[in-house]
């Protein structure tokens, strides 16, 4: 015998993407409990299997992202129709966005701190987040170079990846650097740092990058690991729930809700100030890929071809600091994110960042951050708990 679902429960068909199914579940998962039930649909299933799935099922809302004609199908269906993320203007249905201006101008503000004078923007071509992220970037930095990518369906796939436009590498090619590039979205960020890469430029040296969303997936496996604006997703979600239950009750929104961005994630591609010196920024760049076996000052000025002298002297020029210094800082830095992000033992830590010995490691560490590695890990994992 079937049992009838107790009246109090409100069914919820979440119709996304894979990605922002990850991005919006731990935000709607708390509700699940209080008189809501969600079911997962993936938006591009077959449109007709789509449809006739919802109408079998019968929810009280549908939550979905904005996709010319089938929000306008969903939206036949009787039932409220809540897009999110978006604030497309779509006769009949709700939205809740985050706020892109603002992210556009925090973007701007990042790159500025880091020193950057000159600037650039990439986004996916009739997007209209990416619209008004140029505008609020743009409202911080002035009129920017902008480099627009051509949209592609299977963009919708986890596994989406492709060789950089050549376009885009001349583009890059051309710019005046020190640069730095807002891009539009994660995926275009990684873009421009394989697009950098081609066309010979330094990241984050020559030519910064900062993007948004902040996806793990995609900022982490980037080479440098990608900045990006952290989102409020599990804000999101719920506003999507309290918008619905505004709906139910007879005051729904009048406008798109719009919720402010987080916080700048700065990682490799924004990790340091621009460098306008060449022969400077040809140094740091071989130094962050070979930190562990760059031995002395000499052989790293070898390596790049240059005497130790002409190393010296452009490092105090632009830096302000030794090249011996240098080498120093950037070790312990790594130690630090090594300590805080992975369980490797502190002998393994040593020597990934160069260090000789656990001794040395110890005392070069304590000198510049106060205290031994196994109390800064211990103390930053109590802190994150």
């Amino acid at each position: 015998m079937r049992h009838a679902k107790p009246e109090h429960t409100r069914r919820i068909a979440v119709v996304q993407s894979s990605v922002n199914v990850r991005r919006l579940t731990p935000g709607f998962a708390p509700f699940a409990g209080m008189g809501y039930d969600f079911w997962i649909i993936d938006l591009y299933r077959q449109r007709d299997l789509l449809l006739k799935s919802l109408m079998e099922w019968k929810p009280s809302a549908i939550v979905t992202e904005w996709l010319p004609g089938l929000t306008e199908e969903l939206l036949g269906l009787g039932c409220p129709v809540v897009l999110v993320p978006s604030d497309e203007v779509v006769h009949g249905v709700f939205s809740v966005d985050i706020d892109d201006l603002a992210i556009g101008r925090l973007a701007a503000e990042h790159l500025v701190s880091r020193g950057y004078r000159n600037f650039a923007f990439v986004g996916r071509r009739g997007a209209h987040y990416a619209e008004q992220r140029l505008e609020g970037f743009r409202s911080v930095v002035g009129d920017v170079p902008v480099y627009w990518e051509e949209f592609r369906d299977w963009r919708q796939y986890d596994e989406y990846w492709r060789e950089p436009d050549e376009d885009m590498v001349d583009w890059l090619a051309e710019q005046v650097v020190p640069l730095g590039i807002f891009s539009a979205h994660d995926p275009t960020g990684r873009h421009v740092l394989e697009a950098a890469a081609q066309a010979g430029l330094e990241v984050p040296f020559a030519v910064g990058v900062i993007s948004a969303n902040d996806d793990e997936t995609v900022c982490e496996m980037a080479r440098p690991a990608l900045s990006s604006i952290r989102l409020p997703w599990r804000r999101l979600a719920a506003e999507v729930v309290y918008v619905m239950e505004r709906i139910w009750e007879g005051t729904p929104p009048l406008g798109p809700i719009l919720i402010p961005p987080l916080e700048v994630v700065a990682r490799g591609s924004s990790s340091y100030e621009a460098v306008g010196d060449p022969v400077v920024r040809r140094a740091m760049q071989y130094l962050v890929a070979h930190l562990a076996a760059v031995d002395s000052v000499e052989e790293w000025a070898t390596r790049i071809g240059v005497s130790r002298r002409v190393l010296e002297r452009h490092f105090q020029d632009g830096l302000g600091r030794s090249p011996h210094a240098m080498i120093q800082h950037e070790r312990v830095e790594r130690a630090k994110v090594l300590l805080t992000t992975t369980d490797l033992p502190v002998g393994m830590v040593a020597e990934r960042c160069g260090f000789q010995s656990n001794e040395r490691l110890t005392v070069n560490f304590r000198a510049v951050v106060g205290v031994p590695p196994v109390s800064y890990r211990r103390d930053f994992r109590g802190k994150s708990m």
